[in-house]
């Protein structure tokens, strides 16, 4: 059921967006170099929630926002050339800030998560840009697209929240923009086929991580813990003696550096394999992990990787309702203002989610994505007034009233992953 308290809109969104936090960067990136007429706690307010009742971005739309919600007239040029490299990094900031504080009020894992720290979901994404960005921001396929960049997150499954963020060129390989270390101990990680590098699994082994991953058809590795008759022997010398059911092995995978003098040199590392069999598919699927079975059952592994379409559930999000695919520019600093611009706006999204409803039953992210993108330009107009009015009231009964699911017996995703009833991945 929706919390009762009152709450106040203006002070939600200013948690993500906050006004004076917004002052200070601005000076500190010299966003303001003197005063004048356009106001940056607008501005970012603007291309945060400015982007609703439209089915494309455009830097037009923008500007017609702010000068909505502030009662101010700019040219064209004058709210443009605000969109400066120091925006960029101001808004970068408050994407960084505003992910910390959601990881502090995620909930908390249960049954077959419950035993990591955190289940977080790695993937990265391509965004099209102007052809005129082809030189810093070269395309992996060039034939289809010239330019293009890739937004690598991190996400918490709890919540289905950014926890990092890099942009770069899209040319670049998601294995490469991955970086592990301290912050993975404890933690389990998921992700696909395009992440299969023996030595990130070694790194992340290292750090006191744990990792799970599809494996690849044409890995075949040593079986050195398991059956006795399969002790000793490929796994594709074994797959026909199979009988169904579920299987954990321990496998031998060899790994090397990708420099210096030994870099030839191949060097073990033992993992579980665990395979499920999908008697729709006639087959077994393959997955790899350093979990030990008391963190993670083998009869629970298909389910929890399910997890990992949170990641892509975040981007079709991103894309669908707040827009970050529209990039309208040839400018690289206005493509990335507008590309932080969408993470804030999720991050504010997500904010007003856990603000108006139930931990126990909160509705499902994307019927709250396209009931938030509804209302924000409301949201943006009453983001600047004072006290609590009766607009405001009214606009967050209906977003309450719209936003919970219909469906009651309708479980979220990480609901069902938790429980171990979904393993169609």
């Amino acid at each position: 059921m929706p919390k009762s308290k009152a709450i106040s809109l203006r002070r939600e969104i200013a948690s993500v967006i906050s006004p004076r936090r917004i002052r200070e960067l601005a000076r500190k990136f010299q966003v303001v170099k003197r005063r004048r007429k356009v106001d940056v706690v607008a501005l970012v307010a603007a291309l945060t929630l400015g982007f609703g009742a439209h089915r494309v971005r455009t830097l037009a739309l923008l500007r017609r926002a702010y000068e909505n919600s502030t009662g101010q007239t700019l040219a064209p040029s004058g709210f443009y050339a605000r969109l400066s490299s120091g925006l960029v990094l101001l808004l970068k900031a408050l994407v960084e800030e505003a992910m910390v504080q959601m990881q502090i009020s995620a909930p908390a894992l249960k049954h077959s998560l419950g035993r990591f720290q955190q289940v977080l979901v790695a993937d990265g994404s391509l965004l099209r840009l102007h052809d005129g960005l082809a030189r810093q921001f070269p395309s992996v396929w060039s034939h289809y697209m010239k330019a293009s960049a890739k937004l690598h997150v991190v996400i918490n499954v709890a919540g289905r929240s950014a926890q990092s963020v890099q942009l770069t060129r899209g040319s670049r390989q998601d294995v490469r923009i991955l970086k592990v270390g301290k912050w993975l101990r404890g933690k389990l990680l998921i992700f696909d086929l395009a992440y299969q590098k023996t030595l990130l699994f070694r790194r992340i082994q290292q750090h006191g991580g744990f990792f799970l991953i599809r494996k690849k058809d044409n890995v075949n590795p040593m079986i050195v813990g398991g059956p006795k008759q399969f002790l000793g022997r490929h796994l594709s010398e074994v797959t026909a003696d199979l009988t169904g059911q579920v299987i954990d092995l321990q496998v031998v995978l060899l790994w090397r550096f990708d420099r210096g003098p030994n870099k030839s040199a191949r060097h073990p590392l033992t993992v579980r394999l665990v395979g499920n069999w999908h008697a729709s598919e006639k087959r077994y699927r393959f997955y790899l992990t350093n979990a030990p079975a008391e963190m993670l059952a083998a009869e629970q592994v298909g389910a929890v990787y399910a997890a990992r379409w949170e990641v892509e559930l975040f981007f079709r999000e991103l894309k669908l309702q707040y827009r970050i695919g529209d990039l309208p520019t040839r400018k690289r600093h206005v493509a990335e203002c507008l590309i932080y611009a969408a993470l804030l706006t999720s991050l504010v999204s997500r904010r007003l989610r856990q603000a108006l409803f139930s931990f126990n039953r909160p509705p499902a992210i994307e019927r709250w994505a396209i009931v938030f993108s509804t209302f924000a330009l409301e949201m943006l107009a009453l983001f600047f007034t004072t006290g609590t009015s009766r607009a405001e009231k009214r606009l967050l009964r209906t977003c309450r009233r719209e936003g919970s699911d219909p469906n009651k017996k309708r479980r979220p995703l990480v609901f069902r992953v938790q429980a171990g009833i979904w393993a169609t991945c």
